[in-house]
């Protein structure tokens, strides 16, 4: 899915306006230039995850998280500071998940940049959607 698909259909499941997708995010603060940018590239789970993240913070007003240290189980987390946490929260809110690796359990990554299907990207849309029902 490219991350314009993406950003439409976030706001469809939420009910927004899909008119200018970039120019309500930007001036939001909930999406950056480089989805303007690269509009049509496949996106990734992190960005998935920043997206996410950033519209439950700055347009539904659901705060973070504080103690986000269960989320160090995630073996790539640090990989990219800057993503941490808005991968840290949305992994402990339940929206997207770890990938285990190890064969007995134990080794938990998020895999940052690898990509979803479709039926997966909309799981998360529809978890995070659930986020804001059980908040109001």
């Amino acid at each position: 899915m490219t991350r314009e698909k993406f950003i439409k259909r976030l706001l469809e499941v939420f009910g927004e306006d899909t008119g200018d997708v970039f120019s309500n995010g930007l001036e939001n603060g909930w999406l950056e230039f480089e989805d303007k940018l690269y509009h049509e590239d496949e996106i990734n789970r992190k960005n998935i995850a920043r997206i996410i993240h950033m519209y439950l913070l700055t347009v539904k007003g659901i705060s973070d998280l504080q103690d986000i240290s269960k989320a160090s189980e995630l073996r790539d987390l640090y990989d990219c500071r800057i993503c941490a946490n808005h991968i840290a929260q949305v992994y402990l809110r339940d929206i997207m998940s770890a990938k285990e690796l190890s064969v007995n359990g134990g080794f938990l990554w998020f895999d940052l940049n690898g990509e979803d299907d479709s039926a997966a990207i909309e799981d998360y849309l529809i978890r995070a959607y659930g986020i804001t029902m059980n908040a109001q």
